[in-house]
């Protein structure tokens, strides 16, 4: 075999400035906000009171930012543009005790080479400034300008030059979203910082400087939630809480008003999260979430901020000491303002991973005397429910327990107006006999799957009955809800819920569908911002519509513990039998069972 007939073997090779940015570019640049991100730390760690951000087209057109920090020399702004170039370290030690946001030096380059970027800096406004051009890696322009202290960048088309990563980035609306809730987390943890956020020409959010925490959040989240805040403080050793969480009666289905800072820095940790969950104990219901806002000060050599690109995520040298210091802060918060016992089983210090014991069962359903209260009946348990049969003894003080064979089915084919109502198991369950057996339906997901058909249907015909406000209800949003809620106003007004904007991030609710008598409309349309889709796409759209209608039958639908009488099951069966789908819930969850009478029979030994 020849030489030159072998295949050649990879050879070793120094990568190319170009080519090594924009590979970094791929680190430290996902999308707009992560851009956003980067240029504003840099002006929070140049001392800026004031940062200005003018956003277009989600960021993907341009970015601007402004601020009026102490600025760059002249003959710094070109070596701002150079890898690894940064005033934040100068040696490995300094790596132990960051205490500044941006530090790898590593985000300007990477920006300039994948956008075009044009940056103004001068230290004071007397001594002049300096304009800098670069666009795909490449200075293009590098002159003296006249211009105010402090550093102007302008970032336009980001990924022009890898127009196969621009792809991949989601429509202006969900950009900018994402800048949102960046330009939310700042303003968060600097209050003396005023930021003013427009896009498209339109003013999103615009801070007012303060001492105050709490002031900051009102503003950003409305008073409604700020009321509902509870303050944590404490101190031990070489860690400061303070903050604030929310009462247990305020929870939201998600984690959107949930931010933590460690060292004035944002982070998204697992650790605080649990921490914070274990604090509430036994408070907060399933699938709900406390508002948080907690501030933690720690000896930076205690903690590794250097182990992610975007520095959202950090390692602490002592983890479970700052989980249970935590925990313990936001206990010592709700004992304080008389929100939980501390005598009961404190939670703080199970590991992380493992789940809290399961809430108490309702006290509300009193058994007689004679029943045995370890009985799955009484113990509320519906799947072992009525697969017992209670056998009283001749002298009727005591009972022997035999269990079914087969578990209760189902129901996909039986007439329901084949049953005859007999009443309410804990006044949650409806209960019905016939030839068939005993059937037990649950009466809110009936409830559930009528006003779910009535509702689709009225908004498919466009014919849904609108109940006008007598007095209109001012909401108040938070900038990242108001993005979301906007783009779908008109088709809102098509379910019946008429919003008018009034002010920045305030609506005014005027209507609200007939079917949605004596809600709490402020938590549903807050909910349904929460399911709103962020893309444009109409598959994407119908899903979550869907999603809106369901949960706002939900929400609606006749609840548990609720006394109905004999009339009004007969009605609800009815209306049941009605719909398309009888059988179900919209979530899939089975509306009744039936409990064999043959089943029955043999265990009287009938059979």
């Amino acid at each position: 075999m020849s030489v030159s007939s072998q295949k050649a073997h990879p050879q070793i090779r120094v990568l190319s400035d170009d080519l090594a940015n924009q590979i970094a570019a791929g680190e430290v640049v996902e999308r707009p906000a992560s851009v956003v991100k980067e240029l504003v730390e840099n002006s929070i760690d140049a001392g800026a009171t004031l940062i200005r951000l003018d956003i277009e087209g989600g960021g993907k057109k341009k970015i601007r930012i402004m601020d009026n920090g102490m600025g760059m020399a002249p003959e710094e702004c070109s070596l701002a543009f150079s890898r690894h170039a940064t005033s934040k370290i100068s040696r490995f030690e300094d790596l132990e005790s960051i205490q500044s946001l941006g530090f790898r030096g590593e985000a300007l380059p990477s920006i300039a080479s994948v956008a075009k970027v044009r940056c103004t800096s001068a230290r004071s406004e007397s001594e002049g400034g300096r304009l800098i051009v670069v666009e795909g890696g490449e200075v293009l322009e590098a002159k003296d300008a006249a211009c105010p202290q402090g550093t102007t960048i302008e970032v336009a088309q980001l990924f022009y030059v890898t127009p196969a990563r621009s792809k991949f980035l989601k429509g202006d609306s969900t950009e900018f979203s994402h800048i949102t809730q960046v330009v939310t987390q700042q303003a968060l943890a600097y209050p003396h910082i005023q930021f003013h956020l427009t896009h498209n020409g339109r003013e999103v959010i615009n801070t007012l400087p303060t001492d105050q925490w709490h002031y900051r959040i009102a503003e950003l989240f409305g008073p409604d939630l700020a009321k509902s805040l509870l303050e944590v403080e404490v101190e031990s050793g070489d860690y400061q809480l303070k903050g604030f969480v929310s009462s247990p009666v305020y929870t939201r289905s998600n984690r959107n008003a949930q931010y933590c800072f460690i060292n004035g820095r944002f982070v998204r940790d697992k650790v605080i999260l649990h921490a914070t969950q274990q604090g509430y104990s036994h408070l907060l219901p399933k699938g709900q979430h406390p508002a948080m806002f907690l501030y933690l000060t720690m000896d930076p050599k205690l903690l590794d901020v250097n182990v992610h690109p975007s520095k959202a995520e950090v390692r602490f040298a002592f983890q479970q000491d700052v989980h249970q210091f935590v925990a313990h802060g936001v206990r010592a918060a709700l004992e304080k303002n008389q929100q939980v016992d501390l005598t009961a089983r404190d939670e703080a210090d199970i590991p992380l991973g493992e789940s809290r014991q399961p809430s108490p069962p309702r006290a509300s359903y009193q058994p007689p005397q004679w029943i045995d209260k370890s009985h799955p009946l009484v113990r509320g348990d519906l799947s072992q429910a009525l697969r017992t049969m209670l056998k009283p003894d001749a002298d009727s003080a005591s009972h022997q327990v035999t269990w079914f064979d087969k578990a209760p089915t189902p129901v996909a084919d039986l007439i329901y107006s084949e049953f005859e109502p007999l009443g309410q198991l804990d006044r949650s369950f409806i209960i019905m006999q016939g030839k068939a057996g005993i059937l037990v339906i649950d009466q809110h997901v009936a409830h559930e799957r009528i006003l779910y058909e009535r509702f689709r249907g009225a908004a498919k015909n466009r014919k849904i009955e609108i109940q006008q406000l007598l007095f209109p209800l001012p909401i108040e949003l938070s900038p990242e809800e108001t993005e979301a809620l906007t783009p779908h106003l008109t088709r809102l007004l098509d379910l019946g819920l008429e919003l008018e904007p009034f002010g920045k991030n305030e609506f005014l609710l005027r209507s609200v569908p007939a079917i949605l008598k004596n809600g709490d409309y402020e938590k549903l349309l807050r909910e349904m911002i929460e399911a709103l889709p962020r893309e444009a796409h109409d598959d994407v759209l119908n899903e979550k519509y869907e999603d809106v209608l369901i949960m706002m039958s939900c929400r609606n639908a006749i609840k548990v513990n609720h006394t109905l009488n004999l009339d009004q099951i007969r009605k609800l069966i009815s209306d049941l039998e009605q719909t398309s789908m009888p059988y179900t819930c919209p979530h899939g969850r089975p509306i009744s069972l039936l409990f064999d009478m043959d089943d029955i029979l043999k265990k009287f030994l009938r059979r």
